[in-house]
């Protein structure tokens, strides 16, 4: 991050988007409440959101966690599947 990203703090209105899972909201207030480009304030967010891990909604950290897992049971289910008519087939 260079000095101007440093000095400049994310205002309290997107660090509350951010709360709700609205990064692209967050963005948006940052830009409007700071002036900076679109990169800078999506790098300011991001390096808040590096910084405060904890901020993302614990509905979307379950929801990641839960995607991770079906994808997983279904690369299971097909190879395990591919692998058993391969079999009978041979």
């Amino acid at each position: 991050m260079d000095n101007t990203q440093s000095t400049i703090r994310l205002p309290l209105s997107a660090i509350g988007a951010l709360a709700l899972g609205q990064k692209i909201q967050a963005i948006k207030i940052v830009r409007a409440e700071t002036s900076l480009d679109l990169k800078a304030a999506k790098n300011l967010v991001e390096a808040y959101e590096k910084e405060h891990p904890d901020i993302r909604p614990a509905h979307l950290v379950a929801k990641d966690n839960e995607s991770s897992t079906w994808v997983w049971l279904t690369a299971v289910v097909v190879i395990g599947s591919a692998s058993l008519f391969y079999f009978m087939n041979s």
